[in-house]
């Protein structure tokens, strides 16, 4: 071992990172630096919280001689991804397919990268390869995809409910469930409900849609208990929604165990889980079973896969009864819309205009504001056909990178599209974000993942939404939230119904104005946006649901009667 290399080693053991860093980074831009020299100023830069950096160190480390490029170079593209860099992360992806392309590691990292990155033809033949292996059950397929890149791109229940994400350690059994179900528990007058979520700060999209809901639990019949393991990065963006949950209760900083004898002790009735297989999710601690009654919620739109929860509370309309041999979870349909919304938080600012907006005053403005990664080939495709086919339309798209917007550009110009056409919209703060949807004409919405909280924000501020009827639960969120609002004649039947639908709107300026002012009509009189009325009938689901449990049925599909309609 050379003094250089046993140097960096000491000031690594001694927890001396930024010496480690100013003594030798200059070694790792030399093209004989040692690999375990790299992984040291890699893990130093992560220690002192430069991810970027110990992503250019880890990538270094995958290039050179040594072990375990495959790992290098797959945690630096984890942290490019998280950071936005998406040229870098696909370069990564790209590698590291090609330096082992049998492993399920590379195909689901290369997946999960190319969604980003708006490749819509590259995109298209990857899914296309990756469907016809999970069509025939081939293992390496299977695992080269998540649940959550799935039904971003895939809207076939069956394949859904095929996979199981890698951070499932232990899948759910129906012994597993079985002893969960026959631990003793004491039942008191209150029903105790806990929530379980890393979404506990109030710039989160579950936040927007629950906060309310929260707030308006019945306390004399429900004693609530919130379970956070939100990151401190967030719990520092926090902008006060934290301060008004006294029983909020920190769990990120303990193991599964350690967290799930606290919650235990809490002796919580139903516990929900509001993360299913999104990002941070803490599937393994679910399974370590948490309550009698366990529900998945909100987060996750479909079977929690491998996660023990009883129940998924839905709707009809998201799951119909052709869903129900696809879920593990009995289903827990509420009335009028699954999806939670918040009258009592949530902003309506006043609407800015288009001229500061930079939008034209003379123009159809078409709205995209839906994740990058829900721009599919199929919503890329649909988005082009309704330019090429209306003569006085702008496309308004939100961008957080340029890397994405360079290829939905190309992509754009490939089509034949003038680029004059599409105007980017900048990330915005929350408020001023809602504040510039009224400018948007017609909101268009993506296939197969629908906008959700996207949706609800454009209904609120008044905007109409045209999407197409859906076969899986992301697909069919848009039309559960439309026909809660009384505004079912804006789905459409399949692609080419609704870029019809489209046109016919650009067409008909009266049509649009009528759909707006019936849309704030039925803002206020709508199921939609009535918080209150939407936690009875929660609340209606949580006491079935724990009346089973206390008389010792199982669970079983349950759908949930609507109060009264509201007089006005």
């Amino acid at each position: 071992m050379t003094v250089p290399l046993q140097d960096a080693l000491q000031k690594y053991k001694a927890g001396d990172f930024r010496g480690l860093i100013e003594r030798h980074g200059a070694a790792a831009a030399k093209a004989d630096c040692p690999q375990i020299l790299l992984v040291l100023i890699a893990q130093s830069h992560l220690r002192s919280g430069d991810e970027l950096q110990a992503a250019e160190h880890y990538r270094r480390a995958g290039r050179a001689r040594g072990d375990n490029h495959l790992n290098y170079l797959l945690i630096s593209g984890s942290f490019y991804v998280r950071h936005s860099r998406l040229e870098e992360a696909y370069d990564i992806a790209r590698q590291v397919t090609a330096l082992a392309p049998l492993d399920p590691r590379a195909l689901e990292f290369y997946h999960r990268t190319l969604a980003e990155c708006c490749l819509f033809a590259e995109s298209a033949e990857a899914q296309k390869r990756l469907r016809a292996g999970l069509l025939r059950r081939d293992p390496l397929s299977l695992k080269a995809d998540n649940p959550l890149s799935n039904i971003s791109w895939c809207a076939d229940e069956a394949i859904n409910a095929s996979l199981l994400p890698s951070a499932v350690s232990q899948p759910v059994t129906a012994g597993m469930q079985a002893a969960r179900h026959a631990r003793p528990h004491r039942w008191a007058e209150k029903l105790r409900i806990g929530y379980l979520s890393d979404d506990y700060y109030d710039a989160h999209a579950t936040m927007h849609l629950f906060r309310g809901v929260m707030a308006r639990h019945d306390a004399r019949r429900f004693d609530i208990t919130h379970f956070c393991f939100t990151s401190a990065a967030n719990i520092a963006r926090d902008r006060g929604m934290r301060r008004q949950y006294p029983n909020l209760v920190q769990v990120g900083h303990l193991s599964d165990e350690q967290a799930a004898e606290l919650i235990r002790s809490r002796a919580i009735d139903i516990l929900v889980d509001l993360k299913g297989h999104t990002q941070g999710s803490r599937p393994n601690l679910v399974n370590l079973g948490l309550a009698p009654v366990q529900v998945a919620y909100l987060g996750y739109p479909g079977s929690a896969n491998g996660i023990d929860c009883d129940y998924i509370l839905s709707d009809r309309i998201v799951t119909p009864d052709t869903s129900i041999s696809h879920y593990h979870e009995k289903l827990c349909r509420l009335p009028e819309s699954y999806q939670s919304n918040d009258n009592l938080h949530r902003p309506r600012p006043a609407p800015l205009g288009r001229t500061q907006l930079g939008l034209p005053e003379d123009k159809v403005v078409l709205g995209f504001f839906n994740a990058t990664r829900k721009l599919t080939p199929e919503t890329f495709r649909l988005v082009a056909e309704i330019l090429k086919t209306t003569e006085n339309t702008v496309l308004w798209i939100l961008f957080f990178n340029r890397f994405a917007e360079k290829n939905f550009r190309a992509a754009m110009v490939a089509e034949g599209v003038d680029l004059a056409r599409i105007v980017t919209a900048p990330k915005a703060l929350y408020e001023d974000h809602l504040a510039r949807l009224p400018a948007v004409d017609i909101a268009l919405d993506s296939f197969p993942y629908n906008g959700h909280t996207t949706t609800s924000d454009l209904l609120w501020m008044g905007v109409p939404v045209v999407t197409y009827r859906g076969t899986h639960f992301a697909s069919r969120v848009s039309e559960s939230l439309l026909t809660a609002l009384g505004l079912s004649e804006l789905v459409a039947e399949g692609p080419q119904g609704y870029t019809g639908m489209v046109r016919a709107l650009v067409a008909d300026a009266e049509r649009r104005r009528a759909i707006r002012a019936k849309i704030e009509a039925n803002r206020v009189t709508a199921p939609l946006f009535e918080t209150d009325r939407f936690t009875r009938h929660l609340e209606c689901a949580f006491e079935m649901m724990a009346e089973r449990a206390r008389q010792g049925l199982p669970p079983d599909h349950l759908d949930i009667p609507p109060l009264p309609a509201k007089e006005f």
